[in-house]
């Protein structure tokens, strides 16, 4: 038997599957990162003040837009928080403020509609579609929650 097909066969497998793992990369959706949700000195907001915070990171190598994802704290009410036009640059972070303030201003610090608790909380990122759940947390009774594991 031959080995030479069996060569470039093997290293054809290993081409598409660097493709392959490259594609995911670069078509990777934002994800939650870390949460705070009982932040007294970690991170001020612009007025100096300290809030519960939510920290999305983009693991893909081009911009992640955010434009119309949501946030929300209950399971039932998945449109409760609307991102505006705004994006996140690629292997980049954007902490969003849980301060119950509702600001949405592009290009200026978020602030969700809500807050988290400290006594353990569930938090979801949705698809702008406002039904579908890219990712899901029920955070546990502790003041930071690292929710990936590469940061």
């Amino acid at each position: 038997m031959n080995s030479r097909p069996m060569h470039r066969l093997r290293r054809l497998a290993a081409a598409l599957i660097v493709m392959a793992a490259g594609w995911v990369t670069v078509n990777a959706q934002p994800v939650l990162n870390e949460v705070m949700s009982d932040n007294s000195r970690t991170l001020a907001d612009e007025d100096g003040q300290y809030h519960d915070w939510i920290e999305l990171r983009n693991p893909g190598t081009t911009p992640a837009d955010l434009t119309g994802w949501y946030l929300t704290d209950v399971r039932d009410r998945k449109t409760e928080w609307k991102f505006p036009a705004t994006s996140i640059p690629a292997g980049g972070y954007l902490v969003v403020f849980a301060s119950d303030k509702d600001r949405r201003v592009p290009a200026a610090p978020l602030h969700t509609n809500f807050k988290l608790s400290a006594d353990g909380d569930y938090l979801a990122l949705v698809k702008p579609d406002g039904t579908t759940v890219a990712q899901e947390w029920t955070l546990p009774d502790r003041k930071s929650t690292r929710l990936n594991s590469s940061h």
